[in-house]
């Protein structure tokens, strides 16, 4: 009968075996020699009501980080409205060569730029959002194909983009525009050989990404939340440059009066670091809202769908609900978890700017070795943090609560986190490097229409504007997909002995498949 199969599978799962197994399509665990533990862990239990954020009361978690955030948030705010009342951005635009060869040269080169190609930059902005948009829908219609074709035509992009920039670069006879070009080769050949190092886990990331964005399909407010985060960050970004230049064409009157000559104020521009702190926290806050509004979406689906993957049961949009919880009852858990990143860059930051003064080359060397050990714990961070939003999303505990019960899960299933990890990061980074080819070919395009110079300043504006806004859609898969493992994961531990996994069985065989190749061999 039914009943004694299930006993019967319950008991395989607690004898030991010799060698790892793996688990079929239907939750059972296949294996050889002895092994103390099956994959899987023990700690969710069976739940049928469980529908992938926990329905019960939440609480209000890491009050005063939140606190923190928005007294942070606010001197900011004082701090650029100071600049605005007391800076002016034409002091920095040089009005003759002498000027040029005094202090700043290269950031008055930039607002200058800024200033000439304004439009074209403008309309980079609109170029990056129309890509992106078009990316994920093709990629949500076709799954398979788009990530071979992201694949390939992101290296087609770039060698594209590389022999036009060294058409334009040979015709001006400008060294600058052929240095452009040979990086952009560059890239292009690493990829190559990155693609060719990577083609065996391409089905896994196409059964990823399929599984993802069938729950994008049935998640369209993800697209909504989507473009309320791109539009607060555009709109912060924005502010923030704009309050930047101002702070830094501050006047120190008192000084310029005994001088004879503008001399900016060093004050001010000390208090810039802290904006930049601010920076970095809020855009890593933005970052963390989006994520744990995706986590919150997809994990919805995944829980609460049928065998035919259409979602049953759901009390409204999950991804509204979870924005909603962002702002409100996590606003404290996603302020700790993007301070603690917040501090780990800034330090970055200021260690560059050591690096960068005329000194030691030892205290250079000692800089070096200090920021990859701080690029380490940045990983490291960025590893805690994402897993811990995804908890925070389904379960609304602390960061901390999360952050160790969502390790504790995925530790649980190490290997299978190493085959992750290396997956759908390769074609979303193939596919912001497609778009931004596509921002930058039109950007030396248009340049090259008008009859304008192109300069480097430009063409690097335009790349940064590209890859961020690009970085922002690829967020929608990425956390998708994060999501997606964990709740294979927790599927797991709910259903495993069961029998009754709502994983796609292709994904669940290949997952298992790739996680066994990747144990080590036990020695007798």
């Amino acid at each position: 009968t039914k009943e004694e199969s299930n006993q019967e599978m319950r008991r395989s799962l607690e004898r030991p075996c010799k060698n790892e197994g793996m688990w079929d399509a239907e939750g059972r665990y296949h294996g050889g020699e002895e092994s103390k533990k099956p994959l899987i862990g023990r700690k969710f239990g069976t739940d049928p009501h469980f529908k992938g954020i926990s329905e019960e009361p939440r609480k209000f978690h890491d009050v005063l980080f939140g606190i923190l955030f928005i007294l942070a948030f606010a001197t900011m705010i004082a701090i650029s409205v100071l600049g605005f009342v007391k800076g002016d951005p034409a002091r920095l635009i040089p009005s003759d060569q002498k000027e040029v060869q005094e202090a700043q040269p290269f950031f008055q080169e930039a607002v200058a730029q800024m200033k000439t190609d304004k439009y074209v930059l403008l309309g980079a902005i609109g170029v990056a959002f129309v890509v992106g948009a078009v990316w994920i829908q093709l990629l949500k219609w076709f799954t398979k194909l788009f990530v071979y074709l992201t694949i390939f035509g992101g290296i087609l992009a770039m060698i594209a983009a590389g022999v036009y920039v060294l058409i334009v670069g040979i015709r001006k006879d400008s060294s600058d525009v052929k240095i452009i070009s040979y990086v952009i080769f560059g890239i292009a050949f690493l990829l190559a050989v990155a693609v060719v190092f990577l083609r065996k886990k391409i089905a896994l990331t196409t059964a990823l990404f399929a599984e993802c964005c069938r729950g994008i399909q049935h998640n369209p407010t993800i697209f909504l939340v989507a473009t309320i985060v791109v539009t607060l960050f555009t709109a912060f970004i924005g502010f923030w440059s704009t309050s930047f230049v101002f702070l830094f064409s501050v006047v120190d009157e008192e000084f310029s009066a005994h001088t004879g000559k503008v001399e900016f104020n060093t004050k001010i521009r000390n208090l810039m670091y802290f904006n930049v702190f601010v920076l970095f926290w809020v855009c890593a806050f933005l970052t963390a809202v989006f994520k744990m509004s995706v986590a919150g979406g997809i994990a919805s689906w995944y829980f609460s769908r049928d065998a035919s993957g259409v979602p049953q049961a759901l009390s409204g949009p999950a991804t509204l609900k979870t924005f909603g919880r962002a702002w409100t009852k996590s606003f404290g858990s996603l302020a700790l978890g993007s301070l603690v990143l917040a501090v780990v860059e800034f330090l970055n930051f200021l260690l560059e700017k050591v690096k960068k003064t005329p000194g030691n080359r030892y205290l250079r060397i000692f800089v070096c070795i200090a920021q990859c050990l701080l690029g380490c714990v940045a990983k490291l961070v960025q590893f805690i943090n994402r897993f811990a939003y995804i908890h925070i999303a389904m379960h609304g505990e602390s960061f901390c609560a999360s952050a160790r019960n969502c390790f504790e899960l995925v530790g649980r299933n190490l290997f299978s986190v190493a085959v992750i990890d290396v997956l759908g990061k390769f074609v979303l980074f193939v596919g912001k490097i497609l778009g931004t080819s596509v921002c930058v070919i039109y950007a030396i395009a248009t340049l090259d229409m008008m009859g304008k110079a192109i300069s480097p300043v430009t063409i690097a504006l335009v790349v940064v504007i590209a890859w961020v806004i690009l970085s922002i859609f690829a967020h929608i898969v990425g956390a998708g997909v994060d999501t997606v493992f964990v709740c294979y994961l927790e599927d797991l531990e709910r259903n495993g002995q069961n029998g009754t996994l709502l994983v796609d069985p292709s994904l669940h065989t290949l997952l298992q498949q790739k996680a066994v190749e990747m144990r080590p061999v036990e020695s007798n």
